[in-house]
C-alpha cells in the first residue's frame, strides 16, 4: 500500500446525543484544542437532535475545526434541499463543511416514519442520482435533470459553497458504494456492509473483509483514472478497549474477531498507535473516527499521532 502510507492521519468524533448550547460549544472547542480534525454528527430520526443545526453551532464555537455529517441519509431529504443546507453550512462556517452521505441502512427509522425500506440496489441508485443532482447544483447553474428518482426543471443552486469542490464523504460497506466512492468521493468511510433487511452484517467486521474492500476500491480508482490510491480512507472505530479481557458480550463483535478487526482498537496508547500505523501500511487507513463516548479514551492517541504535547 505504498501509495497511501505517506498520507497524514486525521481524527474525527461522531455525536448522537442531546446537548445544551454551552455544553455543545465546550465539546467543539475541546475537540479543536486536542487536535481532532472534524466534529461529526449522525443523521437519524431516533437521534434526539438534528444534524445540520448541531454542525453550525459547533462551527460557530470554533475557528479551525471542520464539521461534517456522518452521514446524511439520502432518502430523508430531496437532494435539492440537502444541497441548499450543505451550501449554507459551508458559507456560514467559512468553508469548513465535509458533506457525508449514505444510502441508508437503519430499517427501524424507515418503519418509524412510514417510509418504505427499498432494496439496497434501489437505495444505492437513488443516492447516486442524489449526488449527481447536488454536484450540479453546487456549480450555481440552472439544473435540468431527468432521472428515475429525481427531476429538476431549471432550479438554480444557492448558496454556492465556499469550497470548490465541496468535500464529499461517501459512507458504506458494499461493493457498489465502494466503487461509487472511488469515482466521486474525496473520502470513503468504511463501515461493515448492511444486511438486505436492515442493520449491519456482523460477519463483515473482519480484517479479511477489509482486504476485499481495499481491493475493490483500488481497482475502481484505477478504472476511473484516479491516482494516488483514490480517495482518503476512513474507518469508524466502534469501540476502544484497554485489553481483550475487557471485552464482554458485545452485540456487534466477538472477542476473537475484535482482536484483528479494523473497527476496534485494543491496548494501551502506544499499542494502539502502533496498530494504527500498521493499518496505514496494510490498508491505507488514515482518517479514524470514534464515537462520542470514546473521545476521552481516544485523546491520548490523537495527541501522539498529531505530535501534540502530552504533558
Amino acid at each position: 500500500m505504498s501509495v497511501t502510507t505517506n498520507r497524514t492521519f486525521r481524527f474525527g468524533a461522531v455525536f448522537t446525543g442531546a446537548y445544551g448550547a454551552a455544553e455543545w460549544a465546550a465539546i467543539a472547542r475541546k475537540l479543536e484544542a486536542e487536535g481532532f480534525s472534524t466534529l461529526l454528527v449522525a443523521d437519524h430520526y431516533d437521534n434526539p437532535m438534528s444534524c445540520g443545526p448541531l454542525l453550525m453551532a459547533a462551527a460557530n464555537a470554533t475557528t479551525t475545526l471542520r464539521v461534517g455529517s456522518y452521514v446524511y441519509n439520502n432518502d430523508l431529504r430531496h437532494p435539492a434541499l440537502l444541497a441548499k443546507e450543505a451550501g449554507t453550512i459551508d458559507v456560514l462556517s467559512g468553508g469548513r463543511l465535509e458533506l457525508g452521505l449514505g444510502a441508508g441502512w437503519n430499517d427501524s427509522e424507515y418503519n418509524a416514519i412510514g417510509l418504505p425500506f427499498d432494496p439496497g440496489g434501489v437505495r444505492a441508485s437513488r443516492m447516486e442520482e442524489g449526488v449527481e443532482v447536488m454536484t450540479r447544483l453546487f456549480t450555481g447553474e440552472e439544473v435540468h435533470y431527468q432521472g428515475r428518482y429525481y427531476r429538476l426543471n431549471g432550479l438554480e443552486g444557492t448558496p454556492l459553497p465556499i469550497q470548490k469542490p465541496l468535500p464529499l464523504l461517501i459512507g458504506g460497506g458494499g461493493p457498489r458504494m465502494i466503487r461509487f466512492a472511488a469515482r466521486k468521493a474525496n473520502t470513503v468511510a468504511f463501515v461493515p456492509q448492511s444486511l438486505p433487511g436492515g442493520g449491519l452484517d456482523a460477519a463483515k467486521f473482519s480484517a479479511e473483509e477489509m482486504d476485499i474492500k481495499i481491493g475493490l476500491l483500488e481497482a475502481a480508482a484505477v478504472d476511473t483514472g484516479r491516482t494516488g490510491g483514490g480517495p482518503e480512507r476512513s474507518v469508524l472505530v466502534f469501540s476502544l478497549y484497554p485489553s481483550l479481557a475487557e471485552i464482554t458480550s458485545e452485540r456487534w463483535i466477538s472477542r476473537e474477531l475484535a482482536a484483528t478487526s479494523p473497527y476496534a482498537l485494543i491496548g494501551e496508547v502506544d499499542a494502539i498507535v502502533d496498530k494504527i500505523h500498521e493499518r496505514r501500511e496494510r490498508w491505507g487507513l488514515t482518517y479514524y473516527v470514534c464515537w462520542d463516548v470514546d473521545v476521552d479514551k481516544f485523546i491520548p492517541v490523537v495527541r501522539k499521532l498529531t505530535g501534540r504535547n502530552t504533558a
